[in-house]
C-alpha cells in the first residue's frame, strides 16, 4: 500500500482512500471531499489550517487506509 503522507492533496487522499473521510470528521475537520480547498490543499496544510498535529492525522488516515480497498489514483 502506499502510504499517506503530509504532501498529497486531502481530495486525492479522500478519492482513493473513502474510509478516510471519517477520520476528518471524527476530527471535526470541515467536509474535505472535493471543495476547492481540498483539491488544492495538502493534507500539512490542513492539519496546520484545522489546528491539528499533522503526525496522529497521517496516523489515523494510514490506519484507516490499511483497512480499505483503494480506489484508483
Amino acid at each position: 500500500m502506499q502510504e499517506i503522507t503530509g504532501d498529497m492533496k486531502v481530495a486525492d487522499v479522500v478519492r482513493r482512500w473513502p474510509e478516510t473521510a471519517a477520520v476528518f470528521r471524527s476530527r471535526g475537520c470541515q467536509d474535505m471531499r472535493g471543495g476547492l480547498t481540498a483539491r488544492i490543499m495538502t493534507l500539512r496544510n490542513a492539519a496546520r489550517m484545522e489546528g491539528i498535529d499533522l503526525a496522529p492525522l497521517l496516523e489515523d488516515l494510514n490506519r484507516a487506509a490499511a483497512h480499505a480497498r483503494p480506489r484508483e489514483a
